[in-house]
């Protein structure tokens, strides 16, 4: 493998995860039990980033303290 090669990996690995966690909040959304939390889920997911549990947990319950 070249150096090239390495170097675009993690990028191709990046587009591969957010379109299947964008497909998997977009089947969230249409789900009418599910529907109002996706958005708030994709926003810290695939918006800011952020896999950490706390930030999981008030996505999925915000109105918990």
């Amino acid at each position: 493998m070249k150096a090239q090669d390495t170097a675009a990996t993690p990028h191709a690995v990046k587009s591969v995860t957010a379109t299947i966690l964008s497909e998997f909040f977009d089947t969230l959304e249409k789900d009418e039990d599910l529907g109002d939390i996706a958005p708030r889920l994709r926003k810290v997911v695939l918006e800011e980033g952020v896999f950490a549990e706390p930030s999981i947990r008030a996505a999925l319950f915000p109105d918990v303290s």
